[in-house]
């Protein structure tokens, strides 16, 4: 998605961020407990949206580089670490293809569902390896393959077959495909990592109501919301009851699955802390 976009999905992205951690916290805990952030250390969290994951990082005393390519997205991270009294973080607008910060300038990286494998070579890992410290650690994650993610397929698959957006492209199938372990670790060798760690998590979006599962999808799926917009009342109700439909049921309210890959490796040339 461009950045133009990303800029008008942040102000949603704040709005509902309260559901969207809650559903993925145990994944950003996991990243930060495995990088093991700290006093003093400078970790540098990429595309990091509202900024949580960061957060947990800068709570354990570490100096906070709280990123995203998009100036929206960065606005609305200041004003959360504000409502949420976290203290030292810098807020920068960073692209991570293309990192404005010097070699080996930090200790640690976190990227909780960045776009941290797209290119061939993925220009992120590069820039992520080129600024990281030598024994340094990396910890991302990303969703494994779109068929072990309902919450990703379900609410495309309605608006699909109601002709209201194409398919994923051969881009989409090709970035899925590399959503394993293996490739994983393949493009980490690659960009000049060592062997990684990797995990994979269970995630539910959980939701309350149909209300809760409208919002989510109508207004923080990216390319679902936008084509939702420009719609009439009574195609935006009849998507909305196939999406019931096919969302699984959770006591009174939905439920739509996942599964992250959760993953840590470190930058060779000193022994990494707790290795």
């Amino acid at each position: 998605m461009p950045s133009e976009g990303w800029d008008e999905l942040a102000p949603r992205w704040e709005r509902g961020r309260r559901l969207l951690w809650e559903s993925t916290r145990a994944v950003s805990e996991w990243l930060v407990d495995r990088l093991d952030p700290h006093p003093g250390d400078t970790i540098l969290d990429v595309a990091a949206g509202t900024g949580e994951t960061g957060f947990l990082a800068a709570r354990r005393g570490a100096r906070l580089i709280s990123s995203d390519r998009s100036p929206a997205m960065v606005a609305a991270a200041r004003r959360v670490a504000a409502a949420l009294g976290v203290r030292g973080v810098e807020f920068r607008v960073l692209d991570a293809a293309a990192l404005d910060l010097p070699d080996a300038s930090v200790d640690g990286v976190l990227s909780r569902f960045g776009y941290v494998l797209r290119g061939d070579p993925p220009p992120a890992l590069r820039e992520i390896r080129r600024v990281l410290r030598p024994g340094g650690r990396f910890a991302f994650a990303v969703w494994a393959e779109r068929e072990a993610n309902p919450w990703m397929t379900v609410p495309v698959e309605v608006m699909v077959e109601r002709g209201h957006l194409r398919p994923p492209g051969a881009e989409a199938r090709r970035l899925s495909a590399r959503r394993n372990p293996s490739a994983i670790a393949r493009l980490l060798a690659e960009a000049g990592f060592g062997e990684p760690e990797v995990e994979a998590l269970p995630v539910a979006y959980r939701f309350a109501d149909a209300d809760e599962l409208w919002l989510f999808a109508s207004e923080l799926r990216g390319p679902v919301a936008e084509a939702l917009r420009g719609l009439g009342a009574a195609e935006r109700a009849a998507v909305r009851a196939a999406l019931e439909r096919r969302a699984n049921r959770a006591g009174e309210g939905f439920e739509l699955g996942g599964v992250a890959l959760c993953v840590v490796t470190s930058a060779p040339g000193m022994e990494a802390r707790g290795a």
